[in-house]
């Protein structure tokens, strides 16, 4: 894109400390408190001692006139835990029940337990340990697995199936490692064994995946103008799928041959559910003819219709470069470069009102890269200075909504200037270059990872090609490398203190670790 240049995926993590959602991640079905003891002395003619026992985990109890089946062989759950089952009491026949098959497991600690399977011809049935490894009343432990169950299965009438468990806690998901040298950024295969290709875009989260979508550059090419914009899919943010590309090249028109298009953003419309992707196109200067332009597109990942350009109920275009887009949950928004923010109608198809506020731009006198997010009641604007395909500082702003007021706050990476060259009329040293540059990248999105621990804020920001390159950077972009680093909060102020070549995010816990 012509604007700022790599956007450096960072992810930024902030700790909520919020307590474990249920199901959370990849949960998998344990087998509920215990297996099906095979009630009663035979499992085979459903010769049942008189009375029944109760089966289950803490084996089985006295039955009337039958074998007192208390104590006897332990098995060791998966968890470490140990469950009693039945030895023959005095006077009594071996009854074959109360054996503990797995313990009920809880993959994942606390998954909905799987019932007791039915004894033949009338025997108890394991009850799942009452209710199938519920965490902590039968003494489940999240990641440790499901204990045995409380009292084992109540007295099956006529070999009832047990009663299942209920929902426990889980921690459980994904755990992806990302790295990737300051030096070129993480360089990303897909499952086609070829190189991840979309930037400048934004990633939008779909039930437990993760849905990257940007710009695609050819191999073939250096002139940068419009391919087409490309999707992958991740469910750990660290390995990724080939989806299609979502918006080819168009016959003719705005998105057409020897046209310009960046910044793909996409949203779920909140009043439709239709999935909206904006975009930037231009003409290949960038500035005689430039517009926001959207396409729609019933599932997140299908090929998107164009629909042509963004205007207002009058036919005014938006008519801007570098945007991006995010909602509020009730209300969509289009950001645009140099700090401008269109409010859209309910449809997502049209914008109502633009509204500017520069202090997002900081010194800058127009910003590029709009990447826009919110980590608790604050929501955040990262910008860049307009320094082509060449790294800058990135910087940033705060508010309480989108609507503002926005009060600009600083750097998101260290600045260390050593630079002897000042270009002109910047000052000196420059403070928009320095050694690190925003580690080498130019911002686009900042994705959230929520966990039952906490929340990891991704930044995503472009390594471009050439980044370091003064005479010709950004020719070959298809070579692109991405800044994923997780933000770094303190109180309400962001930051990346130090570029983590090699880093590791946990989905399910919503952590991460160096």
């Amino acid at each position: 894109m012509k604007r700022s240049v790599v956007n450096a995926v960072a992810i930024a993590i902030l700790t909520i400390g919020s307590a474990c959602s249920s199901g959370s991640g990849h949960p998998h079905d344990g087998t509920g408190g215990s297996s099906s003891a095979t009630g009663g002395s035979s499992a085979t003619g459903g010769d049942t001692p008189s009375g029944g026992g109760t089966g289950g985990t803490s084996g089985m109890a006295s039955g009337t006139g039958g074998a007192t089946a208390r104590g006897g062989a332990t098995t060791t759950t998966s968890d470490g835990g140990i469950v009693t089952g039945g030895v023959p009491g005095s006077g009594g026949t071996v009854a074959a029940g109360g054996t503990v098959g797995t313990g009920g497991t809880t993959i994942a600690g606390g998954s909905t337990g799987s019932g007791g399977v039915t004894g033949t011809g009338g025997a108890v049935s394991g009850s799942g340990g009452v209710t199938g490894g519920t965490t902590g009343a039968a003494g489940s432990t999240a990641r440790s697995g499901g204990a045995s169950g409380s009292t084992g299965g109540a007295t099956g009438s006529g070999g009832a199936t047990g009663s299942g468990g209920g929902t426990g806690t889980s921690c459980s998901g994904p755990v992806g490692t990302i790295s990737g040298p300051l030096s070129t950024g993480v360089v990303f295969m897909d499952d086609q064994g070829k190189r991840v290709n979309a930037h400048g875009g934004g990633i939008i989260k779909e039930g437990d995946t993760y849905y990257m979508h940007g710009e695609y550059f050819l191999d073939t090419t250096t002139d940068n103008n419009f391919n087409g914009f490309s999707m992958y899919s991740s469910k750990d943010l660290a390995t990724w799928k080939w989806e299609r590309m979502i918006l080819p090249q168009q016959p003719s028109g705005l998105l057409g041959p020897n046209r310009k298009g960046e910044r793909p953003h996409i949203i779920k419309c909140p009043s439709t559910g239709e999935f909206v992707l904006y975009a930037h196109a231009a003409d290949v200067t960038y500035q005689a003819d430039k517009e926001v332009v959207y396409a729609t597109s019933p599932t997140v990942n299908g090929t998107y219709t164009f629909a042509g350009a963004l205007t207002n109920a009058s036919g005014t275009t938006a008519a801007h470069s570098d945007m991006s887009a995010i909602t509020d949950g009730n209300t969509a928004y289009v950001l645009t470069e140099s700090g401008h923010v269109y409010t859209l109608a309910a449809d997502c198809h049209s914008w109502l009102s633009d509204k500017s506020y520069s202090a997002v731009n900081g010194d800058s006198g127009g910003s590029e890269s709009p990447t826009v997010f919110k980590a608790g009641s604050t929501w955040y604007w990262l910008g860049s200075y307009k320094t082509g395909w060449r790294a800058n500082n990135n910087f940033y702003s705060t508010a309480p909504a989108v609507t503002g007021p926005w009060t600009f706050q600083g750097f998101i990476a260290p600045v260390t200037d050593t630079s002897t060259v000042t270009p002109s009329g910047q000052p000196n040293p420059p403070k928009w270059i320095s050694d690190e540059r925003t580690w080498l990248s130019q911002c686009t999105w900042v994705t959230p990872v929520a966990g039952c621990n906490g929340t990891v804020y991704v930044y995503w920001g472009d390594h471009w090609d050439g980044t370091e390159d003064t005479s010709a950077p950004g020719k070959h972009n298809n070579l692109a490398g991405y800044v994923f680093q997780p933000l770094v909060f303190t109180g309400t102020a962001i930051s990346m203190p130090t570029y983590h070549a090699t880093w590791t995010l946990d989905v399910g816990a919503g952590t991460w670790s160096p």
